[in-house]
């Protein structure tokens, strides 16, 4: 396994790997970031998120409703995990290829433009460098 992403100061809800093939990709790798396992309304299914670094959060949970989110995948909107230093998840990448990573964002907390700013780095590539959410 290879460690592909590591975050700096973001809330990362969730994160989905694909490696691509002609019948539309298989995924790999799917973590419900600060969260429980949950199974999407796609079949996708999101492990619970494993790591020990940061802190988990729930505060999206206090939210009557996420719009724009199948009623039952809500879940997935509400839970965070944020870190004011690095932290990462492993992929588990066994071997080259084409491969779609979809990261998915919900700010809950902050209520106004630049209030937070993060940066987002893969195989020490800047990919983001500076995101205001």
């Amino acid at each position: 396994m290879m460690d592909i992403f590591q975050w700096l100061e973001l809330l990362l809800l969730l994160c989905v790997v694909v490696k691509g093939s002609d019948d539309g990709g298989q995924v790999i790798f799917a973590v419900n970031a600060g969260g429980e396992a949950h199974i999407d309304s796609n079949g996708v299914h999101y492990q619970k998120d494993p790591l020990k670094i940061g802190i988990a959060s729930d505060y999206g949970k206090h939210l009557l409703a996420i719009g724009r989110v199948h009623p039952g995948d809500q879940i997935l909107y509400q839970t965070e995990r944020y870190h004011h230093s690095t932290f990462g998840y492993d992929i588990p990448v066994e071997e080259d290829g084409e491969y779609v990573m979809v990261l998915k964002f919900c700010e809950v907390y902050f209520n106004a433009p630049n209030m937070k700013v993060s940066q987002l780095y893969g195989n020490a590539y800047c990919f983001l460098l500076v995101a205001k959410f």
